[in-house]
C-alpha cells in the first residue's frame, strides 16, 4: 500500500513538471509599480514593469481605491501613457486623498499581484521644463551685472486654472 502512494505521488510530481515546468508555462510573476508622476496636479498617471509571463499570455489590469473608501476601481484608462501604464484623467483625480494601488498579472496557469502603492498627487507632481529658455547677461552703465531670464510655458500647461508655481 505504501508503494501505491509513493509511486502516486511521483508519477504526480513528474506529470506536473513535463507539463508546467519543462513546457515553460508557470504563473505570472509580480510585477512592480515603479512610477507615478503628475504634470499639474490635476492627471497623473503610473507605470509598472511586468513580471516574467510565465511562458503564457498575461493580462494586466490595476486596481485601485481611495484612502477611507472600500469599493475598488479598475484604471480608467490604460492608453494614454503607454505601455504597462494608467492613466487618471481629471475627473478621476482628487487632491488631498491617498489613492492605494496594485496591479495583477493574470495567465491560466494563475495571478500575481504587485504590492500595495499608496499614492498622493501632492507629491507625484513633476511639472514641465519650461521652453525657449534663454539667459543673457546684462550689464548697466554704473550697475552691477545680472542674469536676465526667459523661458515660455510648456505646451501643456494649463495656466488658467493656477496650479502650475515658479520656485
Amino acid at each position: 500500500m505504501k508503494e501505491n502512494v509513493a509511486s502516486a505521488t511521483v508519477f504526480t510530481l513528474l506529470l506536473f513538471l513535463n507539463t508546467c515546468l519543462l513546457n515553460g508555462q508557470l504563473p505570472p510573476g509580480k510585477p512592480e509599480i515603479f512610477k507615478c508622476r503628475s504634470p499639474n496636479k490635476e492627471t497623473f498617471t503610473c507605470w509598472w514593469r511586468p513580471g516574467t509571463d510565465g511562458g503564457l499570455p498575461t493580462n494586466y489590469s490595476l486596481t485601485y481605491h481611495r484612502e477611507g473608501e472600500t469599493l475598488m476601481h479598475e484604471c480608467p484608462d490604460y492608453i494614454t501613457g503607454g505601455p504597462n501604464s494608467c492613466h487618471f484623467g481629471k475627473q478621476y483625480t482628487s487632491m488631498w486623498r491617498t489613492y492605494i494601488m496594485m496591479v495583477n498579472a493574470t495567465n491560466q496557469m494563475g495571478s500575481s499581484f504587485s504590492d500595495e502603492l499608496y499614492v498622493d498627487v501632492t507629491y507625484i507632481v513633476q511639472p514641465d521644463p519650461p521652453l525657449e529658455l534663454a539667459v543673457e547677461v546684462r550689464q548697466p552703465e554704473d550697475r552691477k551685472p545680472y542674469l536676465w531670464i526667459k523661458w515660455s510655458p510648456p505646451t501643456l500647461i494649463d495656466l488658467k486654472t493656477g496650479w502650475f508655481t515658479l520656485l
